[in-house]
């Protein structure tokens, strides 16, 4: 339970995405602009729709990240591991005995709220986002779809002003080098047939009856042959 929550917050972090613009900052945040130090916006009511060749445009320019960045800590909000916490239970003797403080960690920063989705990393030679229209054949009704190389399975689509987010995949991130089971063994071949193992019809049931006679006239035949020999054995 713990592992698909983990993998559900990296995957979200990662590949949810929406159209540049869709959203600002609030106006009265203090805040640098580039987003820095900001967690929180809100929706652009004045945004006005980009068309769907801006929106898979190559540059990907279009496209900005709308959730935070997961630090290597394993947070979104960085937390300091030296900070005491009060606990009045705390033992003192321990307490004295760390004379001398730990050094003071650097504060892991990530991107900010609202980055642009070119700045992500590339992933084993691959861009980490793909995009293409929906349909080529009638362009003025296709939408812009751009797909996640880094969490195959994420996918993101987009027109006029409706973005939204999928994903149907296995968990895991791309790698070149994941493992793949070996292939099974080739199929044998057919077994060779000679004059000794050959299939046939069933006979029907007159066919049997006629082997039957002809069987029954063999052993009579042989019989009467049989009796003359005897006879003539006798003659002599």
């Amino acid at each position: 339970m713990n592992y698909l929550r983990a993998q559900i917050a990296r995957v979200s972090a990662a590949t949810h995405i929406s159209i540049i613009d869709f959203y600002k900052f609030e106006e009265d945040d203090d805040d640098d602009s580039d987003g820095e130090g900001r967690d929180s916006f809100i929706p652009n009511v004045e945004f006005e729709p980009l068309p769907v060749y801006e929106l898979v445009d190559p540059s990907l320019n279009s496209w900005v990240h709308h959730i935070k960045h997961i630090l290597p800590q394993g947070r979104c909000q960085w937390v300091n591991p030296t900070t005491k916490i009060d606990n009045e239970e705390f033992d003192e003797e321990e307490e004295e005995e760390e004379n001398e403080d730990p050094d003071e960690p650097q504060q892991e920063e990530g991107p900010p709220l609202l980055n642009m989705i070119n700045q992500d990393r590339d992933v084993d030679g691959l861009p980490a986002w793909s995009a293409a229209r929906s349909s080529d054949l009638i362009p003025a009704y296709s939408i812009a779809v751009l797909k996640s190389n880094t969490w195959p399975g994420a996918c993101a689509y987009g027109f006029d002003k409706k973005f939204e987010n999928v994903y149907i995949g296995f968990g895991h991130k791309y790698s070149s080098e994941n493992y793949s089971p070996p292939p099974p063994p080739p199929v044998f071949e057919e077994y060779t047939t000679d004059l000794e193992v050959t299939e046939v019809p069933d006979p029907t049931v007159a066919d049997e009856q006629a082997l039957l006679a002809m069987q029954q006239e063999q052993l009579e035949r042989e019989a009467e042959e049989a009796e003359m020999e005897d006879d003539e054995e006798d003659d002599d």
